[in-house]
């Protein structure tokens, strides 16, 4: 049998390991946003064509996040040497895991370099969910709608946040030099 001391500093790590889970998973309740209305998209269209395939839940969450992949690709492409981009760097070398992802709530806003967080990509997804939904083709139109339900969210909260919409979304592509700077680390900690 193990020491008292040596459970309760265990019982006591695991504790801490829980919250920092909880402090994680709050700050990133911003993907979880974009997970319920994917959902919302799929009760809608259950609503108008009466019909329910479990699959559109599974289909609705990934196309809820897909938009989403423009970040890592910003992270590790054609952004990598930006100041917020190595900031975001130092934390996962550090492992410092709570203020990593408070940094990215914080900060993904003031990045407005992202190739595909505009309104031609959106407008594109509008277009192409309104072909798919005359044609029929369900799980499409769930995909699609889930992705417009992101971007439109995002439109919304730059709104809400910023008082504004980010630059990214008025061009096609990415700005030709742009520095994106986060917001300042003593808000974070």
């Amino acid at each position: 049998m193990k020491p008292k001391a040596v459970r309760i500093r265990r019982i006591r790590h695991s504790v801490a390991r829980i919250k920092g889970m909880g402090s994680i998973l709050w700050t990133a309740k911003h993907e979880l946003f974009h997970i319920m209305l994917g959902f919302m998209w799929v009760w809608a269209m259950r609503e108008r064509w009466q019909e329910m395939n479990p699959v559109w839940l599974w289909t609705a969450a990934f196309g809820s996040l897909l938009p989403d992949i423009d970040h890592f690709i910003y992270f590790f492409t054609y952004g990598k040497r930006d100041p917020y981009t190595r900031t975001i760097i130092t934390f996962l070398k550090n492992k410092e895991w709570r203020i990593l992802v408070k940094f990215i709530a914080k900060g993904h806003k003031y990045n407005t370099n992202l190739s595909f967080h505009n309104y031609y990509i959106t407008a594109m997804l509008f277009i192409m969910c309104a072909m798919v939904y005359v044609l029929d083709w369900r799980s499409a139109v769930i995909f699609l709608g889930s992705m417009l339900t992101h971007y439109l969210y995002d439109i919304l909260e730059d709104l809400l946040v910023l008082g504004h919409v980010n630059q990214n979304w008025k061009r096609w592509g990415r700005a030709k030099q742009s520095v994106v700077v986060g917001p300042p680390i003593d808000d974070i900690r």
